[in-house]
């Protein structure tokens, strides 16, 4: 079969979700990893904003090495570093080294993400290669979040480490199909990073991203905790948030649907107050269908509105800098949401989660607008 644009476009899809595949199994393996270990459940906060700060610095790391590197080859690199550190989290029976461990994959995995985006900058219609990189995370998201909990329940946390390196080891191969998906350098407009940064454009569209990515990550990140918390077994979790997975897939067609025929703002802000209130009906997580709704229209939300985020970042410029900004603010958010619902759970059943979900959310809406009057 001969490879096309649009088969590159999936295997460059499927290796930016590998570098995002501990963030895409958290609930599952998080909650996992401290109960086989023991751990307080403080540490399922700490676990996640260590992971993914480690990602934030990855793509700091790919933002300073565009046009100075094949991204190909530090994707290359960056997989095999990705591999090694996952099988040693599976020796992480302590907290310092599992939260080790889990800083320096997040470096590698922060990396893979943010190098794989920045190739799709370069495309002549880059929201296109969004869409399908949403479809692409959907997909297989569906399929590991509903398997992983029966696949954890034979062989305990180890199984979910390894199937995040059987995706490396996946990706790697795919690799050395996607070489001439990457725009030369030299045919690329090199704005400096400086000048970029110095354009309040550009960092309010950067907040907005921030703060909506806090809010979804926060709430995603302790929703099987919530889930337990109100007596849902694990099996119910893991189906529920790969349906909602499915629902995500929806979020990835619409977005190739609409395109830009609605603007930029619009879809937006409607898709932002969508995603609130299916935080909303986390505060009735207790019966089951409005759990797995509320994680339904969290997930379906959250695929519609990264692309037309990252859209919004390719405006600006087509060698991949401010997207690949947008990953290292996209893992902050991450990062940031989870930490204060560590250092701010006490003894609530969680509903701090989700005043942290909504709070971000009203900024980043607060911050969309802001950005389209100027």
């Amino acid at each position: 079969m001969k490879i096309n644009e649009r088969h590159k476009i999936i295997i460059n899809s499927y290796i930016a979700n590998t570098g995002l595949g501990f963030a895409t199994i958290l609930p599952i393996l998080v909650g996992a990893i401290v109960d086989e270990n023991g751990f307080d459940r403080e540490m399922i906060g700490w676990i996640s904003a260590i992971n993914i700060s480690g990602m934030v610095v990855g793509g700091i790391i790919a933002t300073l090495l565009i046009g100075k590197y094949q991204l190909v080859k530090v994707l290359q690199v960056a997989l095999i570093g990705l591999m090694l550190f996952d099988v040693c989290s599976i020796f992480g029976t302590n907290a310092e080294l599992m939260l080790g461990f889990r800083f320096l994959s997040g470096i590698f995995g922060g990396l893979i993400y943010a190098s794989s985006l920045a190739i799709f900058s370069g495309l002549k219609n880059p929201i296109k290669a969004f869409g399908v990189y949403v479809l692409v995370y959907c997909a297989w998201a569906t399929v590991i979040l509903i398997a992983l909990p029966y696949l954890m329940a034979m062989g305990g946390v180890s199984v979910g480490f390894l199937s995040l390196v059987f995706m490396s080891i996946v990706s790697l191969i795919g690799t050395f199909f996607i070489q001439d998906l990457e725009q030369k350098t030299e045919t690329k407009a090199m704005i400096p990073l400086k000048t970029l940064l110095n354009n309040k454009a550009v960092l309010l569209g950067l907040f907005a991203y921030f703060a909506m990515t806090m809010g979804g990550g926060t709430v995603w990140t302790y929703c099987e905790r919530i889930g337990k918390a109100a007596g849902l077994s694990t099996s119910f979790m893991g189906w529920s948030l790969g349906i909602s997975s499915l629902a995500s897939l929806l979020g990835g067609f619409l977005v190739m649907k609409i395109g830009e025929k609605k603007g930029l703002k619009t879809p937006i802000v409607a898709g932002s107050f969508i995603m609130m209130s299916g935080i909303v009906l986390l505060w009735f997580g207790n019966i089951p269908l409005i759990y797995l709704l509320s994680l339904c229209v969290i997930g379906g939300c959250w695929a519609f509105l990264i692309p037309f985020f990252q859209q919004i970042q390719t405006q600006f410029d087509a060698s991949g800098k401010v997207v690949s900004l947008g990953t290292i603010v996209n893992m902050a958010g991450r990062a940031t949401g989870p930490a204060l619902g560590a250092i701010l759970l006490g003894d609530s059943p969680f509903i701090n989660v989700i005043w942290i979900g909504l709070g971000a959310m009203v900024l980043s809406i607060a911050a969309v607008w802001w950005l389209f009057k100027l």
